[in-house]
């Protein structure tokens, strides 16, 4: 299978997931945006894989700074996060990864069209918009659950289209793992 079958496969992961919690309501909705486990998870994931990319950028990529103060700055600054932005850390933390992850998926689907474009429309419009969004101001992650939540018909048409969505991206990297 191809980077962009697995690209598509994480999507297809990411959306069934999110669409199945939302479809039934799930309590873990309402109390993942204040869990200390979960800023823990997805936080101290999120500054990890910051820590690898930055210990994996090309020499042009740093300007002329040296590797390891940069990388001791950032991976600080990531940890002091924890103690002087607990609040919401879980949003933070998965808006971040939303972030990363776009970024490989997009990766994955360079110079591939026709067949990346399903996988680029939702990196930037399921995972780089909302996750730019939910790292910068995770309180709008909140709201926008909230309103998602308030009807029964707002809730089944969130979760059926982001289960569509997975579909989608389930059929696609199927359909990839077939051609050579």
């Amino acid at each position: 299978m191809s980077e962009l079958s697995y690209a598509y496969l994480f999507q297809a992961a990411f959306l069934a997931i999110s669409g199945m919690l939302i479809l039934t309501n799930a309590n873990v909705l309402r109390t993942f945006r204040r869990s200390t486990v979960a800023g823990i998870l997805l936080a101290g994931s999120a500054v990890a894989l910051l820590v690898w990319n930055l210990q994996h950028l090309s020499e042009p990529d740093l300007a002329g700074f040296p590797r390891t103060p940069v990388v001791a700055v950032f991976a600080i600054a990531g940890l002091a996060a924890f103690i002087w932005m607990p609040d919401l850390i879980a949003v933070r933390g998965l808006g971040a990864l939303m972030l990363f992850f776009a970024r490989g998926c997009l990766d994955a689907g360079w110079m591939k069209l026709p067949d990346s474009l399903l996988c680029a429309s939702i990196s930037y419009a399921i995972l780089a918009i909302p996750g730019l969004w939910w790292a910068a101001s995770p309180g709008a992650f909140g709201v926008h659950l909230d309103m998602i939540l308030a009807t029964p018909l707002r809730r089944r048409v969130a979760g059926g289209f982001l289960c569509l969505l997975a579909f989608a991206a389930a059929t696609s990297a199927w359909r990839l793992s077939l051609v050579p």
